[in-house]
């Protein structure tokens, strides 16, 4: 047995929750998939499928075992693609997805600074606050922010921001500072609302006065003293310095979440992508200015 093809055939099932869909995505018959999972679990001496006519899951430990293999495997490729791409220059299309405020903050000069170090790379840039799929769409790299829902993407972390409540100072002069989390409630709020759907808010139950799908433009409103917002702290960081908006409540902010560079593939990454989010985190490594907030 070939203890690293029968991982990745096993790990490919756990994705793809079926025999038949693994076997067409490897390019190599059901048989053949079935045979090396039968091989594996004999050599481990544990089940780590569950098998129904419907779907196929891992048992405890299978989902213990595909978890180290998921990163075996990352680690595997990382290293491959390294000692392959030596000597390689990066060139082609590089299509990229990434939020709009975020990308015009604090994306653009980097992004700028990577093909200009790259110039047979030509960059696609498509800015969206939208998930998006990166198989659906064509794309090679994407950046989030926030928890990510699908674990068969490669992630690789640049920083960390948090959410917390500002307002405009002649806002509170008007109506007061909140004291609690429950005095919010009381008080005029914006909401950030994209598809009908409001997102990083803690002040639902508040009475909103306005609502955008757009974020630097209800910093703008907030600044002007239309209310109160929650947003994430890289996008206030002018308006603190400027004195235009202040944190409220910094004793209930949010806990942190993730900035990262996702993409889809495990092993034979194409050389544009990796020194593409290397150059990322290499700049991120100095850019953590948001995550030490004014006092």
């Amino acid at each position: 047995m070939n203890t690293l093809n029968a991982m990745q055939c096993f790990c490919r099932i756990v994705d793809l929750e079926s025999f038949a869909s693994a076997a067409t995505d490897l390019g190599v018959s059901t048989a053949q998939i079935s045979k090396q999972i039968s091989a594996l679990e004999s050599h481990l001496k544990v089940r780590l499928l569950n098998r129904t006519t419907r779907k196929v899951s891992p048992t405890e430990i299978g989902m213990l075992y595909y978890e180290k293999c998921q990163q075996i495997l990352t680690d595997l490729g990382e290293l491959e693609s390294m000692i392959e791409q030596q000597g390689k220059e990066p060139q082609g299309v590089l299509k990229i997805s990434a939020p709009i405020d975020f990308s015009t903050m604090y994306l653009m000069d980097v992004f700028t600074a990577f093909q200009q170090s790259h110039p047979k790379i030509q960059l696609d840039i498509n800015l969206s606050d939208q998930f998006v799929s990166l198989i659906d769409e064509g794309l090679d790299v994407a950046i989030r922010i926030g928890d990510l829902p699908d674990s068969t993407l490669v992630a690789k972390r640049l920083s960390t921001t948090y959410l917390s409540h500002y307002a405009a100072p002649r806002y509170l002069r008007k109506h007061g500072i909140p004291q609690t989390l429950e005095e919010l409630s009381e008080h005029q709020t914006l909401r950030y609302v994209m598809n009908g759907r409001e997102f990083g808010s803690a002040l639902q139950k508040s009475r909103w006065t306005m609502s955008c799908n757009n974020g630097r433009a209800m910093c703008e409103a907030a600044a002007h003293g239309a209310g109160i917002i929650t947003k994430p702290n890289f996008m206030v960081l002018s308006y603190l310095r400027d004195g235009s908006l202040v944190e409220l409540l910094s004793q209930h902010r949010r806990p942190p979440v993730g900035i990262y560079a996702v993409y889809q593939h495990r092993t034979h990454v194409p050389c544009k992508i990796t020194h593409f989010v290397d150059f990322l985190a290499d700049y991120f490594r100095d850019q953590d200015v948001w995550n030490h907030p004014l006092a």
